[in-house]
C-alpha cells in the first residue's frame, strides 16, 4: 500500500463510522467485538452483588445485635439463678450446721452448754468494755454469725466455738470464723475454736485445714436434698 493509500485508508477511519465499524468486524473476533458489552454486563453484576453484600452485612449487624444482646441477657439470668441458689445452699449450709451443733462440740471433744443468740454476742461485747476498740462494720459482721456456741471441757472450764458454713467453704468462710474465734476469746478470756463447716472446700480452705488453722466439720451432701 502506498503512503497515500494508506493516507486515504487512516482518513476514511477517521471519517467513515461505517467504514470503521467494517474494518473493526473484520479485524477483530466476535468475542472481542463483544467484550464491551459483556465487561458492562459484569461490571453491572458486581454493582449488585456489592449492594446486596452491604445490605446483607448491615442485616446481619442488627442480627448480631439481637444475638449478642439476648445473649447478654441470657448470661445475667444465668449469673442472677447462680447467685439465687448460692444464696438457697448458704441458707441450707446454715440451718444443716445448726441440726449439728452437739456433733461439733463432740469433734472438739466439748460438752454443750449454748447456742448464742446475737442478743447474747452483743451483751458479750458491752460486758467486755471493749465496744469502741472495734469498728461498728466488724462488731455488726461479729454479731451476723453464722453459729456462736458455748461449751465445757472435761475440766469444766468454758470454750466458745465461732462457726461458719457454706457449700463449698471458701476464704470469706474462714476469714470471719478465725476472726470470730479470736473476737471471742478477746472479749471473753476464754479458749476459742474456729470451725468451717461445709461440703466441698476449696484450695485455700483446705491448705487451712490441714494446716491445722481450722477445724473442718465436713456437711453431707444429702441433708441438702429437699424432702
Amino acid at each position: 500500500m502506498s503512503p497515500a493509500e494508506r493516507t486515504r485508508f487512516l482518513r476514511a477511519l477517521q471519517d467513515d463510522p461505517e467504514f470503521r465499524a467494517e474494518v473493526r468486524r473484520q479485524l477483530l473476533s466476535k468475542e472481542l467485538l463483544e467484550l464491551p458489552e459483556r465487561f458492562a454486563r459484569f461490571a453491572a453484576y458486581v454493582e449488585g452483588f456489592i449492594e446486596d453484600q452491604k445490605r446483607f452485612n448491615e442485616d446481619q449487624k442488627i442480627i448480631n445485635a439481637r444475638v449478642d444482646a439476648t445473649l447478654a441477657r441470657i448470661e445475667t439470668n444465668i449469673a442472677r439463678i447462680e447467685t439465687n441458689i448460692g444464696v438457697l445452699k448458704g441458707n441450707v449450709a446454715r440451718r444443716v450446721l445448726r441440726d449439728h451443733h452437739e456433733t461439733i462440740l463432740d469433734l472438739l471433744q466439748l460438752d454443750f452448754v449454748d447456742i448464742l443468740q446475737r442478743s447474747d454476742l452483743t451483751r458479750l461485747v458491752r460486758d467486755s468494755g471493749m465496744a469502741n476498740e472495734i469498728e461498728f462494720g466488724q462488731r455488726r459482721s461479729f454479731y451476723a454469725a453464722d453459729m456462736v456456741l458455748a461449751g465445757t471441757d472435761a475440766a469444766g472450764d468454758t470454750h466458745y466455738v465461732a462457726a461458719e458454713a457454706s457449700f463449698t467453704a471458701d476464704s470469706r468462710d474462714t476469714d470471719r470464723a478465725i476472726r470470730n474465734a479470736a473476737f471471742l476469746t478477746r472479749f471473753t478470756g476464754q479458749p476459742s475454736h474456729s470451725v468451717v463447716a461445709s461440703v466441698f472446700n476449696d484450695h485455700e480452705v483446705q491448705e487451712l485445714v490441714n494446716a491445722g488453722a481450722i477445724h473442718w466439720f465436713r456437711l453431707d451432701e444429702r441433708e441438702f436434698d429437699a424432702d
